[in-house]
């Protein structure tokens, strides 16, 4: 067994992460990138426990050490194995402009500026309920992504636990949905959205308090054209945001939205969640917009797991971040859930950190 081989093993024996040979080479080839580990997390795309873990092996294996600036690089012995392996850099040509999206912020300027202005005054992330504000110009772009499928105009459209980010709030603000309902947790962001709907006359949209946990009443389910999540990433919330997110929709051919992690979920997780929305719910994936979504510093980080078990203790500087946004479609069949969520685990496992 070669050395990539026996550090992935042996970090998923640890960590109870799921990973292979291919992770480990790739955060070999982002240290070659970059010596901050929050960066190294967003070029190889491996959970956060999962990352700390190979660092930590790698270093006792002498192919990684931290210096005084606490940058992670290669040793002499690292280099000769990349070497040996032909590990290159990490290397990106996305485009620029529109941040890699495919859907540039700035094509619709007014609502971009209007947007920018009021979420100024927006309440702060918590960690209560696992919050993470993505950039202004992450909203917009979702926006703009609905809007080109076809999912806004005339549409029927609720927002669910995702006012983090004034997802229904921006939403609500081109007034081209029929009719937009934002549920959250946060009663917070449920006032802030409600009074800024007041102020700017905005009649066909509110916010209501609501547990994601807990089934919908009957006047939710089936009654919208499109929905838009943000989940945490435990089965037991991709359940009760995704799943329930599904059960509010009309019929087929209606649509949802929601973004996914290789932060705090692996690729084999990915392909249970795929699983579970082809086999079970009966819609198809009809998108998948790699980092997509950008997701702003929050002021908790130190007290979080990913801040415990890294292998440093310099905080995030940079966005790194990331989730990808996904489009489903509901097919001809396609089944509602909407029972009640009991497991305790919901925010957190053992993938996740960063709550």
């Amino acid at each position: 067994m070669d050395l990539l081989s026996k550090v992935a093993r042996e970090v998923q024996k640890e960590t109870k992460v799921r990973v292979h040979r291919r992770n480990v080479e790739r955060l070999i080839s982002a240290v070659l990138t970059t010596g901050d580990f929050w960066k190294i997390i967003d070029l190889s795309d491996i959970p956060v426990p999962a990352a700390a873990g190979i660092v930590k092996k790698l270093i006792s294996e002498g192919i990684l050490f931290i210096d005084e600036e606490e940058n992670i690089l290669l040793t002499q012995k690292g280099y000769d194995l990349v070497s040996e392996l032909g590990i290159a850099k990490v290397v990106d040509f996305s485009c620029q402009a529109c941040e890699g999206r495919g859907y540039p912020f700035y094509a619709d300027r007014e609502l971009y500026r209007t947007f920018v202005e009021i979420a100024k005054e927006r309440p702060s992330p918590i960690r209560d309920y696992d919050q993470g504000a993505v950039t202004p110009e992450t909203t917009v772009s979702r926006v703009l992504f609905l809007d080109s499928r076809g999912d806004l105009r005339n549409k029927e459209i609720i927002v669910m636990g995702a006012e983090d980010d004034l997802t229904g709030l921006a939403v609500a603000l081109t007034r081209k949905a029929k009719r937009v309902l934002v549920i959250d947790i946060d009663e917070r962001l449920i006032d802030f959205d409600n009074r800024i709907f007041k102020e700017l006359g905005i009649d066909n949209a509110t916010a209501m308090v609501w547990d994601l946990r807990n089934p919908f009443p009957e006047d939710i389910i089936g009654k919208f054209d499109v929905f838009v999540t943000d989940p945490p990433e435990t089965f037991a919330a991709f359940r009760a945001f995704i799943g329930r997110g599904i059960a509010t929709l009309k019929e087929e051919g209606c649509s949802g939205y929601f973004g996914l992690t290789l932060r705090d979920s692996s690729i084999f997780r990915w392909k249970e969640f795929q699983e579970t929305l082809i086999n079970e719910y009966g819609v198809v994936i009809t998108d998948i917009i790699q980092d997509f979504n950008h997701y702003m510093n929050w002021d908790y980080h130190p007290e979080t797991r990913a801040a415990r078990i890294a292998p440093v203790r310099r905080p995030p500087k940079d966005i790194w971040y990331r989730s990808a946004w996904f489009r489903i479609e509901t097919l001809p069949g396609f089944r509602r859930w909407n029972e009640p969520i009991s497991d305790e685990v919901f925010y957190l496992d053992e993938e996740g950190s960063t709550t």
